[in-house]
């Protein structure tokens, strides 16, 4: 089975100004196939820009996100807002030429309210997404909702309420993103989760259960692996790390101190732990 090596921006930075562009070559010299885009202004997002220099540099995308504050999908009174920057996430996500856009897509990360999620602000985000992803199936994106773990969000933190979620969404253009770290929090068993979501993985992303360097931790990554090719996906599998402060996700995720020696040994040690076992 074969698959294709990402690694998320966010090792570096949060943003994809010149800076960040720059290193596409050095990526690409790694031996990566793409990046992650993190689009967190999709207003201010250069996507030409982006978009050229990938493809001076070879390599392909992916995007992910994050909603900003004031805005959700599980709200009824503010869930027109979140409908209206999903979209518009989604179509600079098809401007970069991006199959998949990827991340917690139902509120701002690290927002808990003491509880768990009622049945209304359930149904506000079935009815929520199914709009966004009408407009992600026109332009050719496939949504890929993450569950994250009970510290960063009170709403949907497991793999088998991600594969509800998207059953009752039921559309063509959603489906699940996995993420190792996540699910090291909250699974009893990745490799049991992963089998669960079988035909709704749509992104996945290794991460170890620091966020440091991938195989250098406390992840099952053969087990993880084997379940991986045993569900059939075959998509990409992005390395994600937040190895700098980034300042759209610190408060949220609580990473304050560098997770590696450094953005670039990370990069190069995990897809090369990546490419000899996956």
């Amino acid at each position: 089975m074969s698959y294709k090596f990402g690694i998320h921006l966010m090792v570096w930075s949060g943003q994809a100004g010149a800076r960040e562009l720059a290193l596409l070559p050095a990526i690409k010299e790694l031996g990566y196939d793409g990046v992650e885009i993190p689009i967190f202004d999709p207003d201010a997002l250069e996507a030409a820009a982006v978009r050229a220099a990938l493809a001076q540099s070879g390599l392909a995308c992916t995007a992910s996100t994050a909603l900003p504050e004031g805005v959700s999908l599980i709200d009824a009174d503010i869930a027109d807002a979140g409908v209206a920057w999903l979209e518009r996430t989604v179509a600079a996500t098809a401007e970069l030429g991006a199959p998949v856009l990827c991340g917690p897509l139902a509120l701002p990360v690290g927002e808990r309210r003491g509880r768990g999620y009622t049945e209304a602000e359930w149904a506000c985000c079935v009815q929520s997404l199914r709009r966004v992803g009408r407009t992600a199936e026109k332009l050719g994106v496939s949504l890929a909702f993450e569950p994250i773990n009970r510290f960063e969000t009170f709403f949907l933190n497991t793999a088998a309420d991600g594969v509800r979620l998207v059953q009752e969404v039921d559309s063509p253009a959603v489906g699940l993103l996995l993420d190792t770290f996540h699910m090291h929090i909250e699974e009893k068993s990745t490799p049991a989760a992963i089998l669960h979501s079988a035909g709704y993985i749509k992104h996945f992303h290794a991460s170890e259960n620091d966020r440091g360097t991938v195989g250098s931790g406390q992840v099952a990554w053969a087990e993880t692996f084997a379940a991986l090719r045993q569900s059939g996906y075959a998509g990409w599998v992005v390395v994600e790390s937040f190895n700098a402060v980034i300042p759209e996700l610190a408060g949220a995720t609580c990473v304050w101190r560098p997770l590696a020696e450094s953005p670039e040994l990370l990069a190069r040690d995990s897809l090369h732990f990546l490419r000899a076992h996956l």
